[in-house]
Formats: structure tokens, sequence, C-alpha cells
């Protein structure tokens, strides 16, 4: 069984195809490499095998013995299938050029990659015209690996296999992050029998059964310690859904899914919390209105990085770089605390909010695990299989009611495909 009908991944790759454009170059479209394997006993993974012998082993593995051509196919499967995922969510596959990354970095290592045969399936892909290559950047604190991304001659070989890719769903599920450092895992900041441990574990094992498009673990990952910024990942919230509607499209299981999303949920969660106060059904277009007939596209842009920033000058050089102007930046300022005279900005609460909003969506987990219903966490919003779009709206509110300790003052609202 595989995650969606071959018929409706054809229609998320002729979204993909018609609207192709290389994605931005920078860290939120940047995706290093996956464990990844193909769905058990599904169609598409002979088909795959078949594909990489005819397709790109051939003209890549030369006078090898067979021991080193099992080597290059190896390698060839990683590349491609890594490939498959990031063509749907639109980011830049990393892969290391440097030799020593692959005696010295996990990441390498765990999928049993070296470097020459690294190094020759970018080769061939470039030489092919399979893929677009961006040579990485060596800078002190943050240096970027090679860029590849699949043209739309190699996205007509893999789309069809997509449907059956997966991630791995392994521990562990937990990881902190401390400044510009790699995420670590829970081992450096919880014990074992940590509740949040046993929760993340109950969570994935209860996944691993069931099927759904960039089927992969879902983490829980902090920032600067476990009582800040902790929030759900996992690779299916990557998927477009803006411009494209790729991820509204796919399926649980195979049948079709919507999504319930908390609605302005930093902005309720930090006026309903220890102060009690009602932001009403339209917070962001209040602001607006009270800022001048502003878009409620800034308004949300501006209340996001003021909640988030700890001083208003970082703030306004953030809202500057967002195309928030000084004039309408001090309007929104104004405005929202007009509105909303308790609401906090430029305290650096924005964390808190992740963290609340990171426990709401696993309870609301948790609790489907009960009722032996699938919810996929997607930033402030869950996807479930639309004939429990009911429960899950009403879970949603109960959950959030019981972290804030209050009642009756978060909104939900439902995304449907059209």
């Amino acid at each position: 069984m595989h995650t969606t009908p071959l018929a409706s991944a054809k229609q998320l790759w002729t979204a993909i195809r018609d609207n192709y454009e290389l994605p931005p170059d920078d860290y939120q479209h940047h995706q290093p490499l996956r464990k990844l394997k193909m769905a058990a006993e599904s169609a598409e993974a002979d088909a795959f095998e078949k594909e990489i012998e005819d397709t790109f082993l051939r003209f890549s593995k030369g006078g090898r013995n067979d021991t080193d051509v099992e080597k290059l196919r190896h390698h060839w499967r990683v590349v491609l299938k890594n490939l498959s995922f990031c063509m749907y969510q639109r980011n830049w596959l990393l892969v290391s050029t440097n030799k020593n990354t692959y005696s010295h970095h996990l990441i390498p290592k765990s999928l049993g990659l070296s470097y020459n045969p690294t190094v020759h399936v970018l080769k061939s892909l470039e030489e092919q015209g399979f893929i677009v290559r961006l040579k990485g950047k060596r800078y002190e604190n943050n240096p970027v690996l090679t860029r590849i991304y699949p043209t739309v001659q190699l996205m007509e070989r893999l789309w069809q296999y997509f449907v059956a890719i997966e991630e791995e769903i392994e521990p562990p599920y937990l990881f902190i992050k401390e400044g510009q450092h790699w995420w670590e895992d829970y081992r450096s900041f919880l014990p074992e029998d940590h509740y949040e441990v046993r929760e993340m574990e109950q969570i994935n094992e209860f996944l691993r059964s069931h099927y759904w498009a960039c089927k992969g673990p879902v983490t829980l990952r902090y920032k600067h310690s476990a009582f800040q910024g902790g929030r759900l990942y996992n690779a299916f919230q990557a998927l477009p859904d803006r411009r494209m509607r790729i991820r509204i499209n796919t399926m649980i299981d195979g049948k079709p899914i919507g999504e319930v999303d908390f609605s302005a949920n930093h902005l309720r969660m930090n006026l309903a919390y220890d102060k009690g106060v009602d932001a009403g059904t339209t917070p962001y277009e209040d602001i607006g209105e009270a800022a001048g007939g502003l878009t409620r596209v800034k308004v949300k842009e501006f209340i996001t990085v003021a909640m988030g920033a700890d001083d208003i000058k970082k703030a306004a050089s953030k809202c500057g770089l967002a195309g928030i102007n000084s004039q309408d930046f001090q309007r929104l300022t104004d405005a929202s605390k007009k509105v909303f005279p308790d609401l906090d900005l430029f305290t650096g609460w924005g964390i808190h909010g992740q963290n609340y909003e990171g426990q709401i969506l696993k309870q609301v987990m948790l609790e489907g695990i009960k009722k032996d219903i699938v919810c996929l966490p997607v930033h402030d919003a869950v996807a479930v299989q639309q004939e429990h779009l009911d429960w899950a709206r009403g879970t949603m509110l109960e959950c959030w009611d019981r972290q804030m300790g209050t009642s009756g003052l978060a909104r939900v609202k439902v995304d449907l495909p059209q």
C-alpha cells in the first residue's frame, strides 16, 4: 500500500511541472540528505530499480566490477529518492563534495555514502541535464554545501515513485538546538523516561503502520532549552500549499484530507494566557483597519515578527526586509496597541507561543491515537481524513482551552482541496 493513487500523484506532478521554477537559494529551502526507502510491497519499488538500471547505471557504470557497480547503484538510490522528495517540497538538496565530510560527518556515514561514487553521481546527473547544480560556499561560521535540484527532464522520470518513497521512522524524536549549532537528540537534555520522550515514541509507533505523502517521523524540536520553542516537525508540512496546492491534495491511507487551522493563533494565545482576553473573530482585519486600511497579509507578517522579536529595532529591521516600511511599521505598532492594549509585542514572547502550540498539537495527536485517527501536524494546524474533520475541530479547541486555561477564546477554520 502506498500514500496516494497514481492518478492523483500525476495531477500533483502536473501542477509542479506547469509551475516549474528553481526554489529560492536560502536556508529555508535547503534539505539535507534523508534516510529514505520504498514502501513495503509497492509496485513502484520494482519500477524504480529498473529505472536506475536502464537510465542511470547504463551511462555511468563504465568498466566497474560487480562490487563497485552495486556500490554505485546504492548511491543512485539514495540521491534519486531524495531528489524525488525535494521536487515536491521545492527544496534544494544539499550534497557535500568535500572529501573529508565522508569520513567525519554523521549523515553520509549513516546513509552508506562514499566520496567518489557520490561525486560521480552528481557529475553524471549534471552532464545529462538532469539537475541544476549550485557550488558550495565557504563561509567561516555557516558553510553551504553543494545544492542540486532536478530539471523537468529528471522530474518526468521520478514523479511516479514519489507516492512510494518514505523516510525511516526511527528514534530519536526529540531534539534541541543551541545557537547556530546542529540539532542534538534528547539524550543531551532529557532522561529516557521523560514524559515527552514516551509521548513522541507513542505517536511515531502509531504512525508507522499508516501512509501519507512524504511519510516520515514526527519530531519535537526545542530551541535553547527543553522549555522554549518546542515545535512539531515532519516532512509532510514542507509540501507547498499556497501558490501550488500540493499538500492539501494528497491523501492519508488512500483517502482525501482536509486541514483544520488555528486562526491568528499566537495573537490569541498571548491575549488568552493570564489575561483572558478574546481577540474576536477578525483580529488581523481589526488591526489593519485601525492602521488605515493595511492588508491582512501585512498585519499578519507584522504580528509574527513583533511577537517573536525581543527588541523593537530588531523587529523594525526584519519587517523592512519583509516589505513593511517604517511608516507602516509605526502605524501597525500603534494600531495593535490601540485594538489590543494587553498584547505583548517586542518581548520575545513568540518562542513561548511556539511551545504552547507544539504542546497543543501533540495532545491532539495523542487524542487521535485513542480513536485510531491519524493527525499530521502542519505548523498551527492538523491534517486528517475528511471524515474526521468534525472530530479534529472539536478536539483542537478542547486541547487549546486545556493548555491555555481558558474557554472559548480559540478559533479554527477548515481548508479543503479545491
